[in-house]
C-alpha cells in the first residue's frame, strides 16, 4: 500500500532490524514476538513454525492444535499487531506478561459468548429471558392455556398489561369444551385475550404466547391445521380491530404469570378474574 503511494519504505523491520518486515515476520519471527511465544509456550514446536501466508498457517496449526487453543494464537496475533503499532508510532513498549494477559482477556469473553449462543441456538431459547412492558401507547395480552386431556378440560389464563407494567385486566376460567390438542387450547387463549382487548376498547396490542405454532398459524407463516382453523380464523378477524398488532412468540420464562393461572383455573371450581 505505501509503495503504491510512493511513500519511501525499507524492507527491513523497524524494531529488530534483522528481517524482513512481513506480516509471518511481524507476528512469529521479531524480537517483540518471539518474547510473547517463548513466555507463553516455552521452546514449543510453535516457535519453529514454517514460514507460510497466515491463512495456510492457521490449517496448519488446527492440524495438530485444539480449534480453542488456535482462537488464543490468533487472538495474541492481533495484540502483536497492535503493540507493534505501539512502539513504531508512539514509541510505547508492551511486555509479553501485559500482552498475553490481554489476550486471554479477549478470548476468553468471546468463548464465554460464543458457547452461550451455541447452547441458546441448540436449546431453542428466545434472547427475551424475562417479560419486558411494552412501549408507550401500547397494552401488552399475555395468554396460555393448560389441558387437563383425561378430564377434557382446558385452562385459559389472560393477563393485560399496560406501559408501565400495571395488570388493567385478568381472567383465568375453566373451559369444559373439548379440544383437539395443546395447540388448539393455546388458539382458544389467544382468542379470548383478543376478545378482552377489543371489550376495553384497546386499540394498540401486542398479543404474546409461548405457542409458536399458534403465531406461525396466525401470521400466515404456515397453513390453518383443520382441528385449530375456526379458531385462527377468528383470530384473523379479530386482527382487523386493532392498530396496530402483533401476535409473537416468547418463551415459557417471559409467559409465567399466564401460565400459572391457566393450570390453577384447571384445579379451581369457577373462573378468576
Amino acid at each position: 500500500m505505501l509503495k503504491y503511494q510512493q511513500v519511501q519504505q525499507e524492507p527491513t523491520c523497524q524494531i529488530c532490524k534483522t528481517g524482513v518486515e512481513d506480516v509471518f515476520h511481524a507476528l512469529m519471527e521479531c524480537k517483540v514476538a518471539t518474547k510473547v511465544w517463548k513466555y507463553n509456550y516455552g521452546d514449543s514446536e510453535l516457535q519453529g513454525m514454517v514460514r507460510e501466508d497466515i491463512l495456510s498457517l492457521i490449517l496448519s496449526l488446527l492440524r495438530w492444535m485444539p480449534k480453542r487453543e488456535v482462537e488464543f494464537v490468533v487472538t495474541v496475533w492481533k495484540e502483536i499487531w497492535h503493540a507493534r503499532n505501539k512502539f513504531i508510532f508512539e514509541g510505547r513498549k508492551l511486555s509479553p506478561v501485559t500482552l498475553i494477559a490481554k489476550a486471554k482477556a479477549t478470548i476468553e469473553a468471546y468463548q464465554r459468548v460464543h458457547e452461550t449462543e451455541q447452547i441458546n441456538r441448540r436449546d431453542g431459547v428466545s434472547k427475551q429471558k424475562q417479560w419486558c412492558p411494552p412501549p408507550i401507547g401500547y397494552y401488552k395480552v399475555n395468554v396460555d392455556a393448560a389441558v387437563q386431556a383425561g378430564a377434557q378440560l382446558t385452562g385459559i389464563r389472560v393477563v393485560i398489561r399496560n406501559s408501565q407494567g400495571q395488570v388493567v385486566a385478568t381472567v383465568a376460567v375453566k373451559n369444559t369444551k373439548p379440544q383437539e390438542n395443546v395447540s388448539a387450547a393455546e388458539a382458544e387463549a389467544v382468542k379470548r385475550g383478543m376478545e378482552m382487548a377489543i371489550e376495553a376498547g384497546l386499540s394498540a396490542v401486542i398479543i404474546e404466547t409461548d405457542c409458536k405454532e399458534v403465531v406461525n398459524l396466525a401470521n400466515n407463516i404456515t397453513s390453518s391445521r383443520k382441528e385449530i382453523l375456526w379458531a385462527i380464523s377468528d383470530i384473523q378477524s379479530y386482527m382487523e380491530k386493532f392498530q396496530p398488532i402483533t401476535i409473537q412468540h416468547v418463551s415459557r420464562c417471559c409467559n409465567s404469570c399466564a401460565q400459572s393461572l391457566a393450570e390453577r383455573a384447571l384445579r379451581s371450581s369457577e373462573s378468576v378474574t
